[in-house]
């Protein structure tokens, strides 16, 4: 029994010289393959094996040796190329030594090598850890059990006596061959990843260093030392920033240190920033706490990009898109103007081939107006130019105008549009504008796809989550397979043949999916090669809070005729005296005291205008008014201001009070009333419309000139000084503006602008939102052309008058 813990001992020292052997091979062989050292690991495990058998207690050709953790430990760490050679080896010279157990060893050698293999795979599909070389050792040790039952019969004694020292030191040596194998692999990993790193950091142009929590540097890459103006890293170490920058610089530096350090985030900042070489730009930094191994916020590490070229090439791709809104947009809408009034008949009946030639041009002056404007527009989008006027409104009604715009649109084709309303009444927060221009993008699409005669369907429902989705369906030949991943890619087509015959600049889709993502929804479709395609754009629904509902009987008109005015007033005694007042000039009245019932009011009923206190029940008139302007009923209604504070509102409301007729101080001065009534009545209307059109294109103003006709007085200014004068001199009932004047901006006519008169703003730049309310109108050229804002014009005339004449008649 002695000499068996002998010989076992023996063995357990050469396992440990063994895998310092090994080691040493792998600090020579580390460059080559895996495959290379996995047969080289096995190699090293087979003489192990051999050396052990060969110096191992032998009794009539019974070994009793630790050959199995040599084998055990080439399959668990080398896979099938280790156990191979480990096996083979162990195999053959195990049978070389003969005697009567030899097969109950090679038995042995084959169920360890199976063992250990089973559990390299194991492994593989995860990080190895203690516990799994605790199995495989005791794996190993307990396949020794398995073959017992076959050793010889004159063995059974020598092997009850062998077997506890066996397992005991095959499971022994096992555990020890792994762990130092592990520790070398791990060792081996952790070096090569530090050579890596240090490679990276060294090399990267960037700078990248780590600061305690004092703001002292603690490492660094030579970019850091280059940009702060320091010798070499060894020289930044334990400095701060305040020992190379001057002391507001260090000290913005260090509270950006401070912000990511209190709030444990990490902090993205452009900042402008003076280079070594005395070079002013901009800096990309990222601050992220730095955190020990108990994760205790301990220091930051800083990382610093030079995005001057970035910020130098946004500002020229900003410049590049307004020059080319100007410069493009303003010639093409004169071209594209001309040609469809010539083509209108404007200039006369044409000779066939003229007016057809005259058509070509015009369709394609069309093609290459949607082409920039697309161009444009997806510029805009992704840089961020274009504002976004969210506000939470009705869906359906964008959707029955964007249906109704595009029902012109191949109108040869006679292809029938239908909307589906699955989710009436649904609200969601939107730009009217921009979801207007999604819905033509997709519906201009379905259109194009669809055969002649066939139908396009728009469906408006609402989905789980509080969402709501928008489909728009058709019936085409759908979207081939290989196109489909790339669909809302920049320029895509699925077939340029296609794309030549149908029109279309490919990037629709891509607007589509930008303007969106900007709204907060999403846009995916279905699509079935011969049978049609849906594209549906997921939105949030908004819901309003319950309002208290207000009980109002709904009545028209009085039976004698005559125009109502709406009375905001909370005080009963101002009320009656303005009715009474109201009275005098032929008018009808309610009055409502507070806003909850002026907005029942002016819902359920009609009304030619409407008298606003601005304090009102304690309410602000101001916030009425704005909301009676956002609403869908009455929102053109003409107002009378009447307020102790009417100086200090119109202040307030400044360019957004369009269709205030009069601000009037209490007590009520009745000629100034009845002068205002005057107006609403119609009572002072000019025989021609007065126009001030300014604009520098003379090309612009011959279209708009010809578009308008003779039955408006047109004034033209090709400057902001020539159209300051004009508004000195004159009353314009209507003001056309284009933004971009040879000295100055039409914007700075709006101080000088009265509030009453209307403005159209017809410019290739577009409007910002914030004077979006002082507007009546917003049309971008090329968007817009001149055709358009004229028929704008006349009908805002002609509404004008109609309401004029039937405020005379009711009076009369």
């Amino acid at each position: 029994m002695t000499e068996i813990w002998h010989s076992l001992l023996a063995n357990l020292a050469l396992v440990s010289i063994l895998v310092v052997a090994w080691d040493l091979v792998v600090d020579f062989t580390g460059r080559l393959p895996r495959r290379i050292q996995s047969l080289l690991l096995g190699l090293v495990m087979c003489m192990g094996s051999i050396i052990s058998m060969a110096t191992a207690l032998s009794i009539s050709g019974f070994v009793i040796d630790l050959r199995a953790a040599f084998i055990g430990a080439a399959a668990f760490f080398g896979g099938w190329p280790a156990m191979v050679i480990a096996t083979a080896g162990s195999i053959a010279y195990r049978l070389y030594l003969g005697g009567q157990g030899a097969a109950a060893g090679v038995m042995g050698i084959l169920i360890t090598a199976v063992v250990g293999l089973a559990w390299h795979h194991i492994v593989a599909v995860r990080s190895r850890t203690m516990f799994d070389i605790l199995g495989l050792g005791v794996s190993v040790s307990l396949a020794g059990l398995i073959v017992l039952p076959i050793i010889p019969a004159q063995f059974a004694g020598l092997a009850q006596q062998s077997t506890l020292p066996s397992l005991v030191f095959r499971f022994v040596g096992t555990f020890i061959i792994a762990v130092l194998l592990d520790r070398q692999q791990r060792r081996r990993d952790l070096a090569m990843s530090n050579m890596i790193y240090r490679a990276m950091v060294r090399e990267l142009p960037d700078c990248l260093n780590i600061k305690d929590g004092e703001g002292r540097f603690i490492a660094a890459n030579p970019a850091t030392a280059e940009m702060v103006g320091a010798a070499s890293v060894e020289d930044l170490i334990g400095k701060t920033d305040f020992d190379f920058y001057p002391k507001e610089v260090a000290e913005r530096f260090r509270q950006d240190e401070l912000g990511a350090l209190e709030a444990g985030q990490t902090l993205r900042i452009d900042q402008p920033a003076l280079f070594p070489d005395s070079r002013q730009g901009w800096l990309y930094t990222l601050k992220a706490p730095f955190r020990d191994e108990t994760g205790k916020i301990t220091g930051v590490i800083t990382y610093n990009r030079d995005i001057t070229e970035q910020k130098r090439n946004a500002q020229l791709k900003n410049d590049f898109i307004s020059t080319v809104s100007h410069e493009l947009r303003t010639p093409l809408t004169s071209i594209r103007g001309s040609l469809g009034l010539i083509a209108a008949g404007v200039a006369g009946e044409l000779p066939p081939k003229a007016a057809n030639l005259v058509n070509i041009a015009h369709n394609n002056s069309e093609r290459l107006v949607l082409l920039i404007n697309d161009i444009l527009d997806i510029e805009k989008i992704e840089s961020g130019v274009i504002a976004f006027k969210i506000k939470q409104m009705l869906v359906r009604p964008v959707l029955e105008q964007a249906i109704a715009a595009s029902s012109n649109y191949m109108a040869e084709n006679r292809i029938r549009i239908v909307l589906v309303d699955d989710a009436p009444r649904a609200e969601a927060n939107i730009d009217p504008d921009r979801l207007h221009q999604v819905m033509a993008n997709l519906l201009s699409n379905a259109i194009k796809f669809s055969e002649p005669g066939g139908t396009v369907m728009v469906k408006l429902l609402r989905r789980d989550g509080d969402m709501l989705r928008i489909s728009v369906i058709d019936q085409g030949a759908g979207i081939p397979e290989a196109f489909r991943g790339r669909i809302f890619g920049k320029f895509e087509q699925a077939d340029a043949s296609s794309t030549r015959k149908k029109g279309g600049t490919g990037l629709g889709l891509s607007i589509v999916k930008a303007i969106v993502e900007k709204l907060g929804g999403a846009v995916s479709f279905e699509t079935e090669e011969g049978k049609g395609t849906s594209f549906h754009v997921d939105l949030a629904e908004a819901r309003r809070p319950a309002e208290k509902p207000v009980l109002v009987e709904r009545r028209a008109r009085r039976r004698d005729g005559r125009l109502r005015v709406l009375i905001c007033e909370d005080e009963a005694d101002i009320a009656a005296v303005i009715a009474a007042l109201l009275d005098a000039e032929g008018f009808s009245s309610d009055v409502a005291p507070d806003i909850n019932t002026a907005k029942a009011l002016l819902a359920s009923r009609d009304y030619v205008a409407l008298t606003l206190d601005i304090k009102l029940a304690g309410e602000s008139g101001i916030k009425l008014f704005h909301d009676i302007r956002a609403s869908p009923v009455n929102s053109d209604i003409s107002v009378i201001v009447i307020s102790a504070v009417a100086d200090e509102a119109r202040r307030s409301l400044n360019g957004s009070a369009i269709g205030i007729v009069d601000w009037l101080e209490k007590p009520v001065d009745p000629k100034r009333l009845h002068a205002a009534l005057a107006k609403i009545a119609g009572r002072r209307v000019e025989p021609k419309p007065r126009i001030l059109h300014v604009e520098d294109d003379e090309g612009v103003l011959a279209v708009m000139s010809e578009g308008l006709g003779s039955g408006v007085s047109i004034t033209s200014a090709r400057t902001l000084k020539d159209a300051q004068q004009a508004i000195s001199n004159h009353r314009f009932d209507l003001v056309i503006l284009d933004i971009a004047l040879p000295d100055g901006s039409g914007l700075d006519l709006l101080a000088n602008l009265p509030l009453e008169t209307g403005l159209i703003v017809f410019s290739a730049a577009e409007l910002d939102q914030k004077l979006g309310d002082r507007v009546q109108a917003i049309m971008t050229k090329t968007k817009a052309s001149e055709i358009d804002v004229a028929k704008l014009v006349r009908n805002m005339l002609a509404s004008a008058r109609d309401g004029a004449g039937a405020s005379a008649r009711a009076k009369e």
